[in-house]
């Protein structure tokens, strides 16, 4: 099954007060651990984002549809940009995410709309396989100025897959400083 990607920074990166996907882990920005995961399952990736520094990674970039609408809306953009019916969608702020679970999410992902991970009881929506047939609900749910991924995708056919056979560090998003301090 061909499948793009889709890496998600267009967050205001609050906590961190700088844009999480630049900033650097192990010697390279975030982002370009994810782009470098994802390049062993696809060459189709484009990153959402409205910073023009994306440009720089040699992927496609766009910027959000609907401004400041949140991770819902950057699927939504990316989803509408997307070459492929079936996409992964990965937050810039997973730098350890694995080749393994995202093959695991799209074999899992073939009669639904929507493919995520559970860790720990805990649904984790930007990991995920997303489909094309999502764009229309999104649109709908983000015109309604429902913003939340979890209400969206319920209104799909939506797969949500138990992936604790995986490690916690797979799953881990930096969000703080003091977080980006203790994982390097």
């Amino acid at each position: 099954m061909k499948v793009g990607a889709i890496i998600l920074a267009g967050g205001n990166s609050s906590r961190m007060g700088k844009d999480k996907g630049l900033l650097f882990l192990n010697g390279k920005p975030m982002v370009a651990h994810i782009i470098n995961t994802l390049q062993q399952i696809t060459d189709d990736i484009l990153i959402v984002s409205n910073n023009i520094e994306y440009n720089n990674f040699g992927v496609k970039v766009y910027p959000d549809l609907i401004k400041d609408a949140g991770p819902l809306a950057g699927i939504y953009s990316g989803l509408s940009h997307a070459k492929f019916d079936k996409n992964i969608v990965v937050s810039c702020d997973v730098p350890f995410i694995s080749v393994e679970l995202l093959n695991y999410l799209i074999e899992n992902s073939k009669n639904f709309d929507v493919t995520i991970p559970v860790k720990n009881d805990k649904a984790q929506r930007v990991i995920g396989i997303y489909d094309k047939n999502c764009i229309p609900t999104f649109k709908n749910e983000l015109e309604n100025n429902q913003r939340r991924i979890k209400f969206a995708i319920q209104k799909l056919n939506s797969n949500l897959i138990n992936a604790d056979q995986f490690k916690e560090r797979v799953f881990t998003n930096i969000n703080t400083p003091n977080e980006l301090k203790e994982i390097q």
